[in-house]
């Protein structure tokens, strides 16, 4: 299991091709609504894609006899199906049928894919394959920016000439190039510590992200890049010098910390003038306000339909004369709304559990193996949580985030998560079934 990710030819065609499906409606070349309603419309023809996918990922299952080791992951991640499953049957109340159904497809197949992933490779892998992700949209989004600066950048009011890259909004391409430069951080700080490699090219896309990032002028980014940073470097300290430290230095830190997180709520405007930005956030809390007071009780428990609502323009439109922005709304700005609105509170409340599961076994991997690279799925549970509170990325406007939350809990299910463990159970596959009956 210690392969280079791409050494497979397969493995590496099979993970270009989702890293795209994954990425694609997100993208400036391809529409953020496309049509379902018709069987060769763009959004089926995108489902036929992901299916090729899924299929190429099961011969990978069956090659690598991993079949059962997946759906004993599966078993152990149940509450993971749940949510998916109440997507699928959500199309029966949705407010569109196939809208619905095409997206809880699109769900269903990245997950499939992602807990494949999650148990085909370990963090040091995920690091690798997001470097080069990372480093093909940091090259193609300064291309366009350079080549066609209309395209590459943002035309209209008031964020006019804020760089958004391959992305069709500038908060998109801050959020992924935040997260890509914790990637370059974390495996330019592991190629200091070991002589024998050399981080020169993880250093130039670490500063070619922070360009980029500076360029798109979105403070989600910003703000993303200031946690994530505070969390490698304190998680990098921690590895230092957790052997000298006491119960009481952890009561003090957690201390400070409260005291400081409550210092900028009760000053959220001051920290918020930094950045240059209203305590409206841009106008989000009145589009809040609005969808928790107006539109989310109207079908509370269930919810509208699993990525429905913001696919009618009348509703987009409705909404913007409401609360008065001078543009569309598109989505909800939040991702956590964004589950409301779609599978209502009993769907909030599965996909809540599941993200406080996945945050729980990422951070014992971390605790566990105690190495920066084993904190990297609990980074990426940071990420997640941060970057949907003021952008939606909760597999709205695309299913990246999803893919890498769903990789990051199966990669750190127990015992599934050591190494070595896919390599002894093909050698003595009794061993499973002999836990659970000597249990």
């Amino acid at each position: 299991m210690s392969q280079p990710v791409f050494r497979l030819t397969f493995d590496g065609i099979i993970l270009f091709l989702v890293l795209i499906l994954a990425n694609l409606r997100a993208l400036m070349f391809f529409t953020l609504y496309p049509d379902a309603s018709t069987l060769l419309s763009p959004a089926w023809i995108e489902i036929l894609f992901w299916l090729l996918a899924v299929l190429g990922v099961s011969y990978l299952l069956i090659r690598n006899d991993y079949i059962t080791i997946y759906i004993l992951a599966w078993r152990r991640n149940w509450l993971l199906g749940l949510f998916v499953i109440l997507a699928l049957f959500s199309s029966f109340w949705s407010l569109s049928f196939a809208v619905s159904l095409f997206r809880a497809l699109e769900l269903l197949f990245a997950t499939l894919i992602a807990a494949y992933i999650g148990i085909r490779y370990r963090p040091d892998q995920l690091l690798e394959i997001l470097f080069w992700f990372g480093a093909i949209v940091l090259i193609l989004s300064i291309t366009i920016v350079f080549a066609a600066p209309k395209t590459g950048t943002m035309y209209w009011a008031p964020h006019y000439g804020s760089w958004r890259g391959i992305y069709w909004y500038k908060n998109h391409l801050a959020s992924i190039s935040a997260l890509v430069n914790s990637v370059f951080f974390c495996r330019a700080i592991s190629a200091i510590e070991q002589p024998d490699k050399v981080g020169y090219l993880d250093g130039s896309f670490y500063a070619l992200s922070l360009v980029v990032l500076y360029f798109a002028e979105s403070v989600t980014g910003y703000i993303l890049l200031i946690v994530l940073h505070f969390f490698v470097i304190c998680i990098w300290l921690w590895i230092k010098v957790s052997r000298y430290l006491r119960p009481w230095h952890y009561c003090v830190s957690a201390a400070v910390f409260l005291a400081a997180l409550t210092w900028m709520s009760l000053n959220l405007d001051r920290v918020l003038a930094i950045f240059n930005r209203s305590p409206t956030l841009t106008g989000r809390i009145d589009l809040w306000n609005y969808l928790l007071r107006e539109i989310i009780p109207q079908h509370l428990w269930w919810g509208h339909g699993f990525g429905a609502i913001w696919t009618f323009e009348s509703f987009r439109e409705a909404t913007r004369a409401q609360i008065g922005w001078g543009s569309e709304v598109l989505i909800a700005d939040n991702g956590f709304l964004e589950i409301l609105l779609h599978v209502g509170v009993i769907g909030f409340v599965i996909f809540l559990s599941i993200l406080i599961l996945a945050c729980t076994r990422t951070f014992r991997f971390g605790l566990l193996h105690k190495s920066l690279t084993a904190f990297f799925p609990f980074l990426i549970m940071t990420f997640a949580l941060v970057g949907n509170i003021a952008f939606s990325l909760f597999a709205e406007t695309e299913v990246f985030v999803w893919l890498l939350i769903v990789a990051a809990l199966f990669m750190t299910t127990p015992q599934l998560d050591q190494p070595g463990y896919f390599d002894q159970q093909k050698a003595n596959p009794v061993t499973e079934q002999t836990k659970s009956t000597s249990s």
